[in-house]
This record gives structure tokens, sequence and C-alpha cells, in this order.
């Protein structure tokens, strides 16, 4: 299917399994409930969609506009995100994240990732800024080339989270605390003991 103009259509709990679609619009369609996996979606605006409970196993999103679209308890089992715009978008509450849940080059600012189950994903070049991973599991998570400033980590697990290569924003004397258990390159781990007032000496 290419450039449909499906915008604010009811697709609630419709069979799109398989789904080829290239362009378009699905913005603020409601699709509770519908089945999409196994789709392949590209350049599609989905911006404002309703996906709760929707089936998106083995799905593959590319370049798909998300922004503000709901996902609350839609099923996630090796789904697949890249170069998507995900500003504000609701992850909070999806199910069925495995190893081979992939995000790669998403805008996902704003977005709310809060008590997700993320451990021993990479997550490469996203942008986290000012995002929700508060409660998160994020033990063993690899952010490669991230930008996480201004990302809430309130209460998220980041036991050997590897950080090395993100951009943390700016260090404040609470940058500790949140990152408490994770895995920081000796330029961060300089930023941060200056934020505390320490001086490293060679």
């Amino acid at each position: 299917m290419h450039d449909p103009d499906l915008a604010e259509c009811d697709l609630r709990e419709v069979d799109l399994a398989g789904l080829q679609l290239r362009g378009g619009s699905l913005a603020g369609a409601d699709l509770r409930g519908a089945r999409l996996d196994r789709a392949r979606i590209s350049g599609t605006s989905l911006a404002g969609a309703d996906l709760r409970e929707a089936d998106l196993t083995d799905a593959v999103l590319s370049a798909v506009d998300l922004s503000r679209a709901r996902l609350a308890g839609a099923l996630l089992g090796d789904t697949r995100f890249d170069d998507c715009r995900m500003l504000g978008t609701v992850l909070r509450g999806v199910r069925g994240l495995a190893a081979s849940f992939v995000l790669t080059g998403c805008n996902l600012q704003l977005a709310d990732l809060g008590d997700l189950a993320l451990r021993g994903l990479r997550v490469s070049e996203c942008d986290l800024s000012e995002a929700d991973l508060s409660g998160a599991d994020l033990r063993t998570v690899v952010f490669d080339r991230c930008r996480l400033r201004g990302t809430v980590l309130r209460a998220a697990r980041l036991d050997q989270a590897d950080l090395r290569t993100s951009d943390l924003g700016e260090i404040t004397p609470d940058t500790p605390r949140e990152l408490r258990g994770a895995v920081v390159s000796p330029g961060q781990a300089a930023a941060i003991c200056g934020a505390l007032g320490l001086t490293v000496l060679g």
C-alpha cells in the first residue's frame, strides 16, 4: 500500500498482519487492538495515533512519525524502530520486549518510557533528551552515542548500563546518585567529580 490517507480512521482490532505500507498518513488513527505483526511501515505518519494493545510483534518501522502516539499495552516483541520521530510518544506499559527489540537513530525527546524493562538491550544513536525513564530497568543496557540531556532517571536501575559514548548533558551534584551503578568514561567521571567539588590529580 502506497501513500494512503487514513488519518483519523477507526481501525480498532483490524487485522493488518504483514501490512506493507510506504508513505501516507495514519495520523490520529484509532488502532487500538489492531494486528500489525510482521508489518513493514516506512515514511508514514502515525503522529497522535492510538496503538494501545496493538500487536506489533516482528514489525519494522522505518522513518515513521510516531510523535505523541500512545502504545500503552502494545505488544512489541522483536519490534524494530529505525530513524523514527517519537517526540512525546508514550511507551510506558508496552509488553513483550525481548533482546531483539531495537531502537536505532530515533528521536525520543520527551517520550515516556517509565517503568520499562529494557535490560540487556542496545539503544543506538537515539536522542532521549528530557525523556522519562523513571523506574525503568536499564541494567546492562548499552546506550551507544545517545543524547541523555535532561533525561529523567529517577529510581531507574542502571547497574552496568554503558553510558561511555553518550552525551549526559549538564552534570550536577545529583548526577552520581542518578547514575549509580552505570559504566562511564574517564572524561565523564572527571566531570562528575568536578560537579561534586572534587579535584582529580594524576
